[in-house]
């Protein structure tokens, strides 16, 4: 690939040749490793590519040989400038447009939130702007620390957050405390630590030094597998210490305590038939509508679909199109039978289930219990799981390097 795109870049030729010695010319070629590629017979003709620059180093072997080339093509990009010179203003648009994507690539264009069931992405954008991180913030300021520790103070229940950027997207992977924390993989190396209070059911380990054993009652921090392993000498002695990423096979007992709540009576909305749809471009997070319905109705929901344009999966522009539908609806108070709001929070609680479970963690044992008390269902309890309840910790250099002793003291008493 790299070698198409250097003969694109500096130009090659498509040459034929006749003659009586095409062998030898191919030979002569070699010994003078002058590189020529796709060799193909043509009844009397041979024919091959040739870099541009290396065709004049070819003359000699030529008039040695007495074939007679002629050029059939030219490609790359300085037979493209030629053929296309007196063109300038394509050329100052190609420039024009390089320089507007480079400009644009030092900026964030989208804000992806991934993972929670409590707090919906549009909630955590909405506070990212509140705290002055939205689409069409320089990279440069984005401080992917501090926004984490910005989500966790503001978000109680918020156990984990990661703020990575890509591109020009702003990724924010968020974890709840009532979900399992996920598991990064590690590129240098790390200790295996617990990510919670625990007692640790199995451990089978293949890289590193276990540092607990199963039945152990482990607290969040504990480090499960040491990513440092000692080098021992002939007598038993540490020779040496060397750190590695910790590998190892374990699951934990622990738990999650579960509650949901909700009322009795409630407020339903009905939608009506009556409904009407805008339509808008954004430019640089500035929104243009093409065309704006006037709203003439009480009550209302207002739904965006918001497409945002991106040259590849990580690289957003500041480009945005899409449609707000107006919806008008009517308020109606309703109230739960006592089956209906047993029902409804069977659910709720299946879909967290569900959740973990998708999550790689066995429910071992389920003691959340549904009630009705003063016009209000309440689910909760505790589960027993069983999980891996481990995360990677980067290793510290003073964690295993051993200070040599000087031999030269200085005294040679």
């Amino acid at each position: 690939m790299l070698r198409k795109l250097k003969h694109w870049l500096f130009g090659y030729l498509t040459i034929h040749i006749k003659g009586t010695s095409p062998e030898r010319f191919i030979n002569l070629c070699s010994n003078r490793r002058i590189y020529i590629w796709n060799i193909v017979r043509d009844n009397e003709y041979y024919q091959f590519n040739l870099s541009a620059g290396k065709y004049k180093k070819l003359k000699p072997i030529f008039r040695k040989t007495r074939l007679v080339p002629k050029i059939d093509k030219k490609y790359g990009l300085p037979f493209f400038i030629i053929r296309n010179k007196k063109r300038k203003g394509f050329f100052m648009g190609i420039l024009i447009c390089m320089i507007l994507v480079y400009i644009m690539s030092l900026y964030i264009w989208d804000i992806k939130v991934l993972g929670g069931s409590k707090y919906t992405p549009e909630a955590i954008v909405k506070f990212l702007a509140e705290n002055d991180i939205r689409a069409g913030i320089k990279k440069k300021r984005i401080v992917g620390n501090k926004i984490e520790e910005e989500i966790r103070s503001a978000y109680d229940d918020i156990g984990w957050v990661s703020a990575e950027v890509k591109g020009t997207r702003l990724i924010i992977k968020i974890t709840e405390t009532n979900m399992p924390v996920p598991i990064i993989p590690a590129t240098a190396p790390s200790h295996m630590v617990a990510t919670k209070n625990a007692v640790v059911k199995e451990i089978i380990t293949r890289t590193g030094t276990p540092m607990v054993k199963a039945g152990d009652v482990v607290k969040k921090g504990d480090i499960l597998v040491s990513g440092v392993v000692d080098i021992m000498d002939d007598f038993g002695g540490i020779l040496n210490k060397k750190p590695v990423i910790a590998s190892a096979d374990i699951i934990c007992s622990s738990y999650y305590d579960y509650y949901d709540s909700f009322p009795l009576d409630h407020t339903i909305r009905v939608f009506t038939n009556n409904q009407k749809k805008g339509y808008y471009i954004s430019v640089l997070g500035r929104k243009l509508f093409l065309y704006k319905p006037s709203i003439s109705y009480d009550m209302y929901d207002i739904i965006v679909s918001n497409n945002t344009l991106h040259i590849t999966k990580t690289f957003y522009l500041p480009f945005q199109y899409g449609t707000e539908t107006i919806r008008e609806y009517i308020e109606q108070k309703d109230k739960y039978s006592n089956e209906e709001a047993i029902a409804i929070a069977q659910n709720r609680l299946n879909r967290y289930l569900n959740l973990l479970n998708e999550n790689d963690v066995y429910i071992s044992q389920n003691n959340v219990k549904i009630d009705i008390k003063n016009n209000t269902c309440i689910a909760q309890g505790r589960l027993l799981v069983e999980e891996k309840a481990w995360e990677y910790k980067l290793i510290d250099e003073s964690e295993w390097r051993i200070e040599q002793a000087d031999e030269h003291n200085g005294n040679n008493n």
